[in-house]
């Protein structure tokens, strides 16, 4: 269970990237780690846990992209598998920005800061963001898309500057 929790948000973003809706990311976390914990007397603790994870994880939106197949058109498995080992290969420079995002994100004035918190934290949908601040949606998406850019900006900067 320690491991699991050590590593539940790693597995969520896994599998989000590979489902792309966080309702169903979460019903598919919810079965890996049912699996995981079934299963966990065959983990190798001598293993890193992360990568063995990603195996249920895999198996398991595997599992939800069939019993999705008759009511949505789904990426071929080919393309899935492509994914899921570009995710893989991609952790730890997405950890990396991720740790960074907080500092940039702490920089950011306090209306775009809490543009970002309803949006994306929150997940409050854009029309109802609009009405709260007062703004037309085509003002709010362009806010927003401005606001991720400053933090883009801001994460490659500052992981630059960690490589010297």
């Amino acid at each position: 269970m320690q491991l699991l929790s050590e590593h539940h948000d790693q597995l969520y973003r896994y599998i989000y990237s590979l489902v792309g809706t966080s309702h169903d990311a979460r019903d598919v976390l919810q079965e890996t780690s049912f699996a995981l914990y079934e299963k966990f007397e065959l983990f190798d603790s001598s293993r890193p846990f992360l990568p063995w994870a990603y195996k249920f994880a895999y198996i398991h939106v595997l599992k939800w992209r069939e019993s999705q197949s008759r009511q949505m058109p789904l990426l071929s498995g080919d393309v899935l598998e492509l994914l899921a080992q570009e995710r893989q290969a991609q952790e730890v420079s997405l950890s990396e920005r991720l740790s960074v995002l907080g500092e940039c994100m702490s920089q950011l004035p306090e209306n775009d800061l809490e543009l970002v918190r309803s949006r994306y934290l929150e997940g409050i949908a854009p029309d109802l963001i609009a009405e709260q601040v007062n703004a037309s949606r085509r003002t709010l998406f362009r806010d927003l898309k401005r606001i991720r850019h400053l933090l883009m900006n801001c994460i490659d900067k500052k992981l630059a500057m960690d490589e010297f």
